[in-house]
């Protein structure tokens, strides 16, 4: 195995790297015995019943919402990372919906949901688990059903986790190839450095959910008010995908991004804090 010289630039950051505009308070919670850790914004209004919580998606943290900065004056945005080694008692989806349920969570009685990829299937089962916790709801990039989702990016995925340094040449690609081509620099950065804290077991845990996961069926009863948000140029997701998440939801709403990828909120923010933040404050009333 090749070892890097000390004069070899490096790819990603080192794990304690965090990048402009991704630094932001934590806080450790231990809930059902593991901890999850929670991200805010130190200048974000502490209204309780102005509560968000952003799940994010497939092996990323919290603090990949971090570009939501501007929403948080008006809204208590929690930006929620699942524990980094789920308990074999529960699949990881199965933890987490309850993990959100449970009185070691924190949570206020209701609140709003963002869910982004794996975050939005969490999001998703835990609005048709628990409708009267859920104010309102917003799947990015939505994963309901493995059916419409592109395998060959879900095999592309796994990259991140590969060996360094193998995973040092593939994993900003992977990351380059979901943010698409206008996912600025410490974004991608971010999105790699916090996959690769993700055990490769509890990355395939968590792509079996995914890869186990049918919700189209159940998606007309929801009766929690749903923004769909998605890039045009979502290579993981199709956009006909979303079309079909957001007609079969009463009442749900589609918003397209035409030049965004899998991860709008990263790459697309002004638009994307425009239309997440109008839908959010109409439905705190």
């Amino acid at each position: 195995m090749l070892e890097a010289t000390a004069h070899a630039p490096r790819l990603v950051p080192e794990p304690e790297d965090i990048q402009q505009g991704y630094e932001l308070p934590l806080e450790e919670r231990l809930v059902r015995g593991a901890p999850v850790r929670l991200f805010t914004f130190p200048e974000g209004t502490r209204d309780v019943s102005r509560t968000v919580v952003c799940l994010p998606g497939l092996g990323a943290s919290g603090r990949s919402f971090a570009p939501m900065a501007p929403l948080a004056p008006h809204l208590r945005l929690l930006l929620w990372t699942p524990t980094l080694r789920t308990p074999l008692t529960h699949s990881p989806l199965q933890w987490n919906v309850e993990a959100l349920e449970h009185p070691s969570a924190q949570l206020p009685k209701r609140f709003s949901l963002v869910g982004s990829s794996f975050g939005s299937l969490v999001a998703l089962a835990f609005s048709l688990a628990h409708p009267e916790r859920v104010r309102s709801l917003v799947l990015v990039s939505p994963v309901a059903s493995v059916h419409r989702v592109r395998r060959w990016a879900l095999s592309l995925s796994t990259l991140v986790r590969m060996p360094k340094p193998f995973a040092y040449v593939f994993a900003p690609t992977v990351a380059r190839v979901l943010g698409g081509r206008r996912l600025p620099p410490e974004g991608r950065a971010e999105i790699v450095r916090e996959a690769r804290r993700l055990s490769p077991m509890e990355l395939l845990r968590r792509l079996r959910d995914v890869l186990e996961a049918d919700y189209l069926g159940a998606l007309e009863r929801l009766r929690v008010p749903t923004l769909v948000i998605h890039g045009a140029r979502d290579h993981l997701v199709p956009l006909s995908y979303a079309r079909d998440v957001a007609s079969r939801i009463p009442g749900g709403r589609l918003e397209v991004l035409r030049e965004a990828s899998h991860l709008p909120y990263m790459s697309h923010t002004e638009a994307f804090n425009a239309f997440v933040g109008d839908f959010l404050l109409q439905h705190l009333s």
